[in-house]
Protein backbone atom coordinates (compact mmCIF):
# COMPACT_ATOMS: atom_id res chain seq x y z
CA UNK A 1 0.00 0.00 0.00
CA UNK A 2 2.87 2.40 0.74
CA UNK A 3 4.36 1.68 -2.72
CA UNK A 4 1.01 2.43 -4.34
CA UNK A 5 0.82 5.72 -2.47
CA UNK A 6 4.34 6.59 -3.67
CA UNK A 7 3.34 5.91 -7.32
CA UNK A 8 0.19 7.98 -6.90
CA UNK A 9 2.14 10.89 -5.45
CA UNK A 10 4.79 10.67 -8.21
CA UNK A 11 2.10 10.48 -10.90
CA UNK A 12 0.27 13.46 -9.43
CA UNK A 13 3.45 15.53 -9.28
CA UNK A 14 4.47 14.58 -12.84
CA UNK A 15 1.04 15.37 -14.29
CA UNK A 16 0.88 18.61 -12.39
CA UNK A 17 4.33 19.54 -13.68
CA UNK A 18 3.48 18.85 -17.32
CA UNK A 19 0.15 20.61 -17.01
CA UNK A 20 1.87 23.64 -15.65
CA UNK A 21 4.36 23.47 -18.48
CA UNK A 22 1.53 23.35 -20.99
CA UNK A 23 -0.30 26.24 -19.34
CA UNK A 24 2.88 28.27 -19.13
CA UNK A 25 3.48 27.68 -22.75
CA UNK A 26 -0.06 28.64 -23.62
CA UNK A 27 0.40 31.73 -21.57
CA UNK A 28 3.64 32.47 -23.27
CA UNK A 29 1.93 31.97 -26.64
CA UNK A 30 -0.81 34.48 -25.79
CA UNK A 31 1.60 36.79 -24.00
CA UNK A 32 4.26 36.93 -26.66
CA UNK A 33 2.01 37.88 -29.50
CA UNK A 34 4.47 40.61 -30.19
CA UNK A 35 7.18 38.11 -31.08
CA UNK A 36 5.43 37.30 -34.31
CA UNK A 37 5.76 33.55 -34.25
CA UNK A 38 4.40 31.66 -37.18
CA UNK A 39 1.21 29.63 -37.06
CA UNK A 40 3.18 26.39 -37.68
CA UNK A 41 5.35 26.88 -34.66
CA UNK A 42 2.34 27.50 -32.47
CA UNK A 43 0.66 24.34 -33.70
CA UNK A 44 3.81 22.25 -33.06
CA UNK A 45 3.95 23.53 -29.57
CA UNK A 46 0.33 22.61 -29.01
CA UNK A 47 0.90 19.06 -30.30
CA UNK A 48 3.86 18.61 -27.93
CA UNK A 49 1.64 19.70 -25.01
CA UNK A 50 -1.03 17.13 -26.03
CA UNK A 51 1.55 14.34 -26.26
CA UNK A 52 2.76 15.18 -22.76
CA UNK A 53 -0.86 15.06 -21.48
CA UNK A 54 -1.36 11.62 -23.06
CA UNK A 55 1.77 10.39 -21.33
CA UNK A 56 0.34 11.54 -17.98
CA UNK A 57 -2.90 9.60 -18.63
CA UNK A 58 -0.94 6.44 -19.52
CA UNK A 59 1.19 6.81 -16.43
CA UNK A 60 -1.91 7.22 -14.25
CA UNK A 61 -3.43 4.07 -15.78
CA UNK A 62 -0.27 2.09 -15.06
CA UNK A 63 -0.24 3.31 -11.47
CA UNK A 64 -3.90 2.35 -11.01
CA UNK A 65 -3.18 -1.14 -12.44
CA UNK A 66 -0.32 -1.60 -9.99
CA UNK A 67 -2.63 -0.58 -7.15
CA UNK A 68 -5.18 -3.19 -8.23
CA UNK A 69 -2.48 -5.88 -8.41
CA UNK A 70 -1.28 -5.07 -4.88
CA UNK A 71 -4.87 -5.15 -3.59
CA UNK A 72 -5.46 -8.56 -5.18
CA UNK A 73 -2.22 -9.87 -3.65
CA UNK A 74 -3.24 -8.57 -0.22
CA UNK A 75 -6.67 -10.24 -0.55
CA UNK A 76 -5.04 -13.57 -1.52
CA UNK A 77 -2.69 -13.38 1.50
CA UNK A 78 -5.62 -12.65 3.82
CA UNK A 79 -7.59 -15.55 2.34
CA UNK A 80 -4.68 -17.96 2.92
CA UNK A 81 -4.30 -16.72 6.47
CA UNK A 82 -8.02 -17.15 7.22
CA UNK A 83 -7.98 -20.64 5.68
CA UNK A 84 -5.09 -21.66 7.97
CA UNK A 85 -6.89 -20.30 11.02
CA UNK A 86 -10.05 -22.19 10.09
CA UNK A 87 -8.09 -25.43 9.73
CA UNK A 88 -6.55 -24.89 13.19
CA UNK A 89 -10.01 -24.21 14.63
CA UNK A 90 -11.38 -27.33 12.94
CA UNK A 91 -8.54 -29.39 14.49
CA UNK A 92 -9.34 -28.00 17.95
CA UNK A 93 -13.03 -28.70 17.41
CA UNK A 94 -12.30 -32.33 16.47
CA UNK A 95 -10.17 -32.78 19.59
CA UNK A 96 -12.87 -31.24 21.81
CA UNK A 97 -15.47 -33.42 20.06
CA UNK A 98 -13.42 -36.51 20.92
CA UNK A 99 -13.25 -35.45 24.58
CA UNK A 100 -16.99 -34.74 24.59
CA UNK A 101 -17.66 -38.21 23.18
CA UNK A 102 -15.62 -39.81 25.97
CA UNK A 103 -17.48 -37.74 28.59
CA UNK A 104 -20.76 -38.71 26.94
CA UNK A 105 -19.83 -42.41 27.17
CA UNK A 106 -18.95 -42.02 30.86
CA UNK A 107 -22.22 -40.21 31.54
CA UNK A 108 -24.12 -42.92 29.66
CA UNK A 109 -22.51 -45.63 31.80
CA UNK A 110 -23.34 -43.64 34.98
CA UNK A 111 -26.92 -43.19 33.81
CA UNK A 112 -27.24 -46.96 33.15
CA UNK A 113 -25.95 -47.84 36.63
CA UNK A 114 -28.23 -45.26 38.24
CA UNK A 115 -31.20 -46.62 36.29
CA UNK A 116 -30.39 -50.15 37.52
CA UNK A 117 -30.17 -48.89 41.11
CA UNK A 118 -33.46 -47.02 40.66
CA UNK A 119 -35.17 -50.25 39.52
CA UNK A 120 -33.74 -52.14 42.50
CA UNK A 121 -34.95 -49.41 44.89
CA UNK A 122 -38.42 -49.45 43.34
CA UNK A 123 -38.59 -53.25 43.76
CA UNK A 124 -37.51 -52.92 47.37
CA UNK A 125 -40.08 -50.16 48.00
CA UNK A 126 -42.84 -52.40 46.58
CA UNK A 127 -41.79 -55.26 48.87
CA UNK A 128 -41.68 -52.96 51.89
CA UNK A 129 -45.10 -51.56 50.97
CA UNK A 130 -46.57 -55.09 50.88
CA UNK A 131 -44.99 -55.88 54.25
CA UNK A 132 -46.35 -52.59 55.61
CA UNK A 133 -49.91 -53.47 54.48
CA UNK A 134 -49.64 -56.92 56.08
CA UNK A 135 -48.31 -55.45 59.31
CA UNK A 136 -51.08 -52.82 59.23
CA UNK A 137 -53.79 -55.50 59.07
CA UNK A 138 -52.13 -57.43 61.92
CA UNK A 139 -51.84 -54.19 63.90
CA UNK A 140 -55.55 -53.46 63.43
CA UNK A 141 -56.61 -56.86 64.80
CA UNK A 142 -54.15 -56.57 67.68
CA UNK A 143 -55.40 -53.05 68.48
CA UNK A 144 -58.98 -54.36 68.72
CA UNK A 145 -57.84 -57.17 71.00
CA UNK A 146 -55.82 -54.71 73.08
CA UNK A 147 -58.81 -52.39 73.61
CA UNK A 148 -60.99 -55.26 74.83
CA UNK A 149 -58.30 -56.49 77.24
CA UNK A 150 -57.55 -52.98 78.51
CA UNK A 151 -61.24 -52.52 79.39
CA UNK A 152 -61.19 -55.66 81.56
CA UNK A 153 -57.89 -55.22 83.40
CA UNK A 154 -57.47 -51.45 83.55
CA UNK A 155 -57.56 -51.09 87.36
CA UNK A 156 -55.28 -54.06 88.03
CA UNK A 157 -52.80 -52.85 85.38
CA UNK A 158 -52.58 -49.41 87.01
CA UNK A 159 -51.78 -50.92 90.42
CA UNK A 160 -49.30 -53.34 88.86
CA UNK A 161 -47.58 -50.46 87.02
CA UNK A 162 -47.19 -48.48 90.24
CA UNK A 163 -45.68 -51.47 92.05
CA UNK A 164 -43.44 -52.25 89.06
CA UNK A 165 -42.23 -48.63 88.99
CA UNK A 166 -41.32 -48.74 92.70
CA UNK A 167 -39.54 -52.06 92.25
CA UNK A 168 -37.66 -50.79 89.17
CA UNK A 169 -36.49 -47.64 90.96
CA UNK A 170 -35.27 -49.69 93.92
CA UNK A 171 -33.46 -52.11 91.59
CA UNK A 172 -31.88 -49.18 89.75
CA UNK A 173 -30.63 -47.64 92.99
CA UNK A 174 -29.23 -51.00 94.07
CA UNK A 175 -27.37 -51.40 90.75
CA UNK A 176 -25.98 -47.86 91.01
CA UNK A 177 -24.68 -48.51 94.52
CA UNK A 178 -23.09 -51.79 93.48
CA UNK A 179 -21.46 -50.09 90.47
CA UNK A 180 -20.12 -47.31 92.65
CA UNK A 181 -18.65 -49.78 95.19
CA UNK A 182 -16.98 -51.67 92.31
CA UNK A 183 -15.50 -48.43 90.91
CA UNK A 184 -14.11 -47.47 94.34
CA UNK A 185 -12.61 -50.93 94.76
CA UNK A 186 -10.97 -50.65 91.33
CA UNK A 187 -9.53 -47.22 92.15
CA UNK A 188 -8.18 -48.56 95.45
CA UNK A 189 -6.45 -51.47 93.64
CA UNK A 190 -4.94 -49.07 91.11
CA UNK A 191 -3.56 -46.82 93.88
CA UNK A 192 -2.15 -49.83 95.70
CA UNK A 193 -0.44 -50.97 92.50
CA UNK A 194 0.99 -47.48 91.90
CA UNK A 195 2.29 -47.33 95.47
CA UNK A 196 3.98 -50.75 95.13
CA UNK A 197 5.64 -49.76 91.84
CA UNK A 198 6.94 -46.52 93.38
CA UNK A 199 8.34 -48.42 96.37
CA UNK A 200 10.11 -50.78 93.98
CA UNK A 201 11.58 -47.82 92.07
CA UNK A 202 12.77 -46.30 95.34
CA UNK A 203 14.63 -49.50 96.29
CA UNK A 204 16.18 -49.68 92.83
CA UNK A 205 17.38 -46.08 93.12
CA UNK A 206 18.88 -46.68 96.55
CA UNK A 207 20.74 -49.73 95.20
CA UNK A 208 21.98 -47.67 92.26
CA UNK A 209 23.29 -44.90 94.59
CA UNK A 210 25.19 -47.48 96.63
CA UNK A 211 26.76 -48.93 93.48
CA UNK A 212 27.82 -45.47 92.31
CA UNK A 213 29.37 -44.72 95.71
CA UNK A 214 31.43 -47.94 95.49
CA UNK A 215 32.57 -47.02 91.96
CA UNK A 216 33.58 -43.56 93.21
CA UNK A 217 35.99 -45.07 95.82
CA UNK A 218 37.50 -47.39 93.22
CA UNK A 219 37.85 -44.75 90.45
CA UNK A 220 39.38 -41.90 92.41
CA UNK A 221 41.49 -40.95 89.36
CA UNK A 222 38.34 -39.88 87.49
CA UNK A 223 36.96 -38.02 90.48
CA UNK A 224 35.90 -34.95 88.55
CA UNK A 225 33.65 -36.75 86.08
CA UNK A 226 32.28 -39.07 88.75
CA UNK A 227 31.62 -36.12 91.06
CA UNK A 228 29.53 -34.52 88.30
CA UNK A 229 27.59 -37.73 87.86
CA UNK A 230 27.10 -37.89 91.61
CA UNK A 231 25.61 -34.42 91.66
CA UNK A 232 23.23 -35.41 88.85
CA UNK A 233 22.20 -38.55 90.73
CA UNK A 234 21.62 -36.57 93.93
CA UNK A 235 19.41 -34.17 92.04
CA UNK A 236 17.46 -37.09 90.60
CA UNK A 237 17.13 -38.67 94.05
CA UNK A 238 15.79 -35.36 95.39
CA UNK A 239 13.22 -35.22 92.57
CA UNK A 240 12.16 -38.79 93.29
CA UNK A 241 11.92 -37.99 97.01
CA UNK A 242 9.69 -35.03 96.18
CA UNK A 243 7.52 -37.23 93.95
CA UNK A 244 7.35 -39.82 96.72
CA UNK A 245 6.17 -37.15 99.19
CA UNK A 246 3.55 -35.97 96.74
CA UNK A 247 2.34 -39.53 96.11
CA UNK A 248 2.16 -40.13 99.87
CA UNK A 249 0.02 -37.02 100.18
CA UNK A 250 -2.22 -38.23 97.35
CA UNK A 251 -2.47 -41.65 98.97
CA UNK A 252 -3.53 -40.06 102.28
CA UNK A 253 -6.18 -37.95 100.55
CA UNK A 254 -7.46 -41.02 98.69
CA UNK A 255 -7.58 -42.95 101.95
CA UNK A 256 -9.66 -40.13 103.44
CA UNK A 257 -12.01 -40.26 100.43
CA UNK A 258 -12.27 -44.03 100.87
CA UNK A 259 -13.40 -43.55 104.47
CA UNK A 260 -15.96 -40.99 103.37
CA UNK A 261 -17.25 -43.34 100.67
CA UNK A 262 -17.52 -46.21 103.15
CA UNK A 263 -19.59 -43.95 105.40
CA UNK A 264 -21.81 -43.06 102.46
CA UNK A 265 -22.19 -46.73 101.50
CA UNK A 266 -23.33 -47.49 105.05
CA UNK A 267 -25.91 -44.71 104.79
CA UNK A 268 -27.11 -46.03 101.45
CA UNK A 269 -27.33 -49.53 102.93
CA UNK A 270 -29.61 -48.18 105.65
CA UNK A 271 -31.74 -46.46 103.00
CA UNK A 272 -31.86 -49.72 101.04
CA UNK A 273 -33.13 -51.57 104.12
CA UNK A 274 -35.84 -48.95 104.60
CA UNK A 275 -36.83 -49.23 100.93
CA UNK A 276 -36.89 -53.03 101.21
CA UNK A 277 -39.29 -52.76 104.15
CA UNK A 278 -41.48 -50.35 102.12
CA UNK A 279 -41.39 -52.75 99.18
CA UNK A 280 -42.42 -55.68 101.38
CA UNK A 281 -45.38 -53.71 102.72
CA UNK A 282 -46.41 -52.75 99.19
CA UNK A 283 -46.05 -56.37 98.11
CA UNK A 284 -48.38 -57.42 100.91
CA UNK A 285 -50.90 -54.81 99.77
CA UNK A 286 -50.58 -56.16 96.24
CA UNK A 287 -51.26 -59.73 97.41
CA UNK A 288 -54.26 -58.50 99.38
CA UNK A 289 -55.59 -56.72 96.29
CA UNK A 290 -55.04 -59.83 94.17
CA UNK A 291 -56.98 -61.91 96.71
CA UNK A 292 -59.74 -59.34 96.61
CA UNK A 293 -59.83 -59.39 92.79
CA UNK A 294 -59.96 -63.21 92.87
CA UNK A 295 -62.84 -63.16 95.31
CA UNK A 296 -64.67 -60.57 93.21
CA UNK A 297 -64.13 -62.72 90.10
CA UNK A 298 -65.53 -65.76 91.90
CA UNK A 299 -68.52 -63.74 93.04
CA UNK A 300 -69.02 -62.49 89.48
CA UNK A 301 -68.92 -66.06 88.13
CA UNK A 302 -71.38 -67.22 90.78
CA UNK A 303 -73.68 -64.32 89.97
CA UNK A 304 -73.43 -65.11 86.24
CA UNK A 305 -74.15 -68.80 86.85
CA UNK A 306 -77.20 -67.87 88.89
CA UNK A 307 -78.47 -65.65 86.07
CA UNK A 308 -77.76 -67.97 83.10
CA UNK A 309 -77.20 -71.36 84.75
CA UNK A 310 -73.91 -71.93 82.97
CA UNK A 311 -70.32 -72.49 84.04
CA UNK A 312 -66.83 -73.03 82.56
CA UNK A 313 -64.91 -76.27 82.98
CA UNK A 314 -61.69 -76.12 84.98
CA UNK A 315 -59.61 -78.46 82.80
CA UNK A 316 -58.41 -78.42 79.18
CA UNK A 317 -60.11 -81.21 77.27
CA UNK A 318 -61.15 -82.23 73.76
CA UNK A 319 -64.61 -81.30 72.51
CA UNK A 320 -66.04 -84.76 73.38
CA UNK A 321 -64.40 -84.84 76.83
CA UNK A 322 -65.62 -81.31 77.55
CA UNK A 323 -69.18 -82.34 76.65
CA UNK A 324 -68.87 -85.39 78.91
CA UNK A 325 -67.60 -83.11 81.71
CA UNK A 326 -70.74 -80.97 81.33
CA UNK A 327 -72.97 -84.06 81.37
CA UNK A 328 -71.28 -85.38 84.49
CA UNK A 329 -72.30 -82.10 86.17
CA UNK A 330 -75.91 -82.27 85.00
CA UNK A 331 -75.44 -79.93 82.01
CA UNK A 332 -74.31 -79.87 78.35
CA UNK A 333 -72.20 -77.66 76.13
CA UNK A 334 -73.86 -74.27 75.68
CA UNK A 335 -76.30 -73.51 72.81
CA UNK A 336 -76.32 -69.89 71.54
CA UNK A 337 -79.31 -68.87 69.45
CA UNK A 338 -79.64 -65.15 70.21
CA UNK A 339 -77.48 -62.05 69.99
CA UNK A 340 -78.16 -61.21 73.65
CA UNK A 341 -76.84 -64.56 74.79
CA UNK A 342 -73.83 -64.25 72.48
CA UNK A 343 -72.96 -60.85 73.95
CA UNK A 344 -73.46 -62.08 77.51
CA UNK A 345 -71.22 -65.13 77.08
CA UNK A 346 -68.47 -63.15 75.23
CA UNK A 347 -68.41 -60.46 77.92
CA UNK A 348 -66.80 -62.60 80.66
CA UNK A 349 -64.94 -65.33 78.74
CA UNK A 350 -61.17 -64.62 78.70
CA UNK A 351 -59.92 -67.55 76.57
CA UNK A 352 -61.12 -69.75 73.70
CA UNK A 353 -63.77 -72.31 74.82
CA UNK A 354 -65.78 -75.11 73.21
CA UNK A 355 -69.49 -74.49 72.52
CA UNK A 356 -72.15 -77.11 71.72
CA UNK A 357 -71.94 -76.77 67.90
CA UNK A 358 -70.30 -79.21 65.39
CA UNK A 359 -70.66 -81.00 62.04
CA UNK A 360 -69.15 -84.29 63.22
CA UNK A 361 -72.09 -86.42 62.05
CA UNK A 362 -72.55 -84.86 58.59
CA UNK A 363 -69.69 -82.80 57.11
CA UNK A 364 -70.88 -79.30 56.29
CA UNK A 365 -74.18 -79.55 58.29
CA UNK A 366 -73.78 -77.76 61.63
CA UNK A 367 -75.99 -78.93 64.52
CA UNK A 368 -76.26 -78.07 68.20
CA UNK A 369 -75.88 -80.75 70.85
CA UNK A 370 -79.70 -80.97 71.12
CA UNK A 371 -79.76 -81.81 67.33
CA UNK A 372 -81.42 -78.47 66.53
CA UNK A 373 -80.38 -76.72 63.31
CA UNK A 374 -78.13 -73.68 63.13
CA UNK A 375 -80.14 -70.49 62.52
CA UNK A 376 -78.28 -67.41 63.75
CA UNK A 377 -74.49 -67.43 63.33
CA UNK A 378 -71.61 -65.38 64.68
CA UNK A 379 -68.72 -66.65 62.52
CA UNK A 380 -65.37 -64.89 62.46
CA UNK A 381 -64.22 -63.48 59.11
CA UNK A 382 -63.50 -66.28 56.62
CA UNK A 383 -64.94 -69.01 58.87
CA UNK A 384 -65.75 -71.86 58.82
CA UNK A 385 -62.86 -72.75 56.51
CA UNK A 386 -62.23 -76.41 57.45
CA UNK A 387 -58.56 -75.51 57.27
CA UNK A 388 -56.76 -78.73 58.19
CA UNK A 389 -57.95 -80.99 55.37
CA UNK A 390 -61.56 -81.35 56.53
CA UNK A 391 -60.76 -82.21 60.17
CA UNK A 392 -62.10 -78.97 61.72
CA UNK A 393 -65.53 -80.21 62.84
CA UNK A 394 -65.97 -78.58 66.29
CA UNK A 395 -66.65 -74.91 67.05
CA UNK A 396 -64.87 -72.66 69.54
CA UNK A 397 -65.75 -69.17 70.82
CA UNK A 398 -62.79 -66.72 70.67
CA UNK A 399 -63.22 -63.69 73.01
CA UNK A 400 -60.24 -61.95 71.36
CA UNK A 401 -62.37 -61.33 68.24
CA UNK A 402 -65.33 -58.95 67.91
CA UNK A 403 -68.30 -60.13 70.00
CA UNK A 404 -70.56 -60.85 67.03
CA UNK A 405 -67.74 -62.41 64.91
CA UNK A 406 -65.87 -64.82 67.19
CA UNK A 407 -66.89 -68.39 66.15
CA UNK A 408 -64.20 -70.57 64.56
CA UNK A 409 -64.01 -74.23 63.50
CA UNK A 410 -61.10 -76.26 64.99
CA UNK A 411 -60.07 -79.95 65.20
CA UNK A 412 -62.11 -81.70 67.88
CA UNK A 413 -59.03 -83.28 69.53
CA UNK A 414 -57.56 -79.91 70.61
CA UNK A 415 -57.49 -79.26 74.35
CA UNK A 416 -59.67 -76.34 75.50
CA UNK A 417 -62.04 -75.50 78.29
CA UNK A 418 -65.76 -75.91 77.63
CA UNK A 419 -68.65 -73.66 78.66
CA UNK A 420 -71.56 -75.68 80.12
CA UNK A 421 -75.24 -74.79 80.41
CA UNK A 422 -77.89 -76.39 82.63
Amino acid sequence: MELVNVYESDNHETCSKYNKMGLNRDGDTYANKDRKLSYTEERARNQRGLSIGNKCVVLSTVCFSLMCIFLVAAIVVLHIKLTAEREVQATHMLQSSSRDQKEKDLLQNSFSSLSQKNLELETRVKGLTAEKDQLQSISSSLSQKKLELETKVKDLTAEKSQLQSIFSSLSQKKLELETRVKDLTTEKDQLQSSFSSLSQKKLELETRVKDLTAEKSQLQSSFSSLNQKKLELETRVKDLTTEKTQLQSNFNSLNQKKLELETRVNDLTAEKSQLQRDFNSLNEKKLELERRVTSLSEELKKEASKRGWFFVSTELKSWSDSRQYCRDHGADLIIIKSEEKQRHISSFISESVWIGLSDRENEGIMKWVDNSKLDQVFWATGQPDNYQGGNEDCIELMPSHPILENWNDRPCFEKKKGICEK
